[in-house]
């Protein structure tokens, strides 16, 4: 079984690259790896929706994979989901690509500039394609998530995202990974680790390490389900 794991950060993939057999280091952004009889790719594309749609493309276009699994932290608007949370996002969308027009914004399905039900939308959200009966997937709490490029950091710009989207987390990438691995029909997951709250920025409060070690344990066990010694 050939699977790619993508993350924006080398932070977030290097805990578990440690737990993986490195067999060929491509490039500074790419690695191949075995775990068991896992073959697995770490791609790291930078932060960002353009990043991760090009880089994620172009790997796409060259390696066939039977799973993608896009990993890293997120930030939670919902206190129930706290700081180390692991979560599995199930459906996606693009919060900030859209238009504002007297003080309010809209999506392009609203200003009708996208057909809102064009594959693979629906009602321009991007949803998972299932947990592939992975246990540890199922284990894990499913997750609306939007994706935006400038992370949220003031009670206005919040309370807008909430009472137009109601989300559960946010980054600033999944909705890219969901678009390309649906266009390009790839199986994939988008499992995140809650490493702060969405409000007014506070980076000290943040708690980057706990929720990577946690998304290191739940992918590891990812592995050791699919993996046949």
């Amino acid at each position: 079984m050939r699977i790619l794991v993508v993350a924006s950060t080398h932070r977030e993939v290097k805990q578990i690259k440690d737990k993986l057999h490195l067999v060929h280091q491509h490039r500074s952004y790419l690695s191949g790896h075995r775990y068991g009889n896992l073959l697995i790719d770490v791609l790291v594309t930078g932060i960002g929706g353009i990043f991760m749609t090009y880089q994620l493309t172009k790997i796409l276009g060259t390696v066939n994979y039977d799973l993608a699994i896009n990993i890293g932290i997120a930030g939670s608007f919902d206190y129930f989901l706290e700081q180390g949370f692991v979560v599995n996002v199930v459906q996606d969308q693009f919060a900030d690509l859209g238009i504002e027009e007297k003080g309010e914004f809209y999506t392009l399905g609203e200003k009708e500039m996208l057909d809102e039900n064009s594959y693979p939308f629906t009602e321009e959200i991007l949803r998972s394609l299932g947990n592939f009966e992975i246990e540890e997937v199922e284990g894990l709490i499913p997750v609306k998530a939007v994706t935006v490029n400038t992370l949220h950091g003031s009670v206005e710009s919040i309370k807008r995202i909430r009472e137009k989207f109601n989300p559960e987390i946010e980054t600033m990438d999944g909705a890219a990974f969901f678009y390309v691995c649906l266009s390009e029909k790839v199986p994939f997951l988008q499992i995140r680790a809650i490493s702060n709250f969405v409000e007014i920025r506070r980076i000290e409060s943040w708690n980057i390490p706990l929720a990577i070690t946690n998304l290191t344990d739940v992918i590891v066990s990812i592995f050791d389900e699919l993996r046949i010694d």
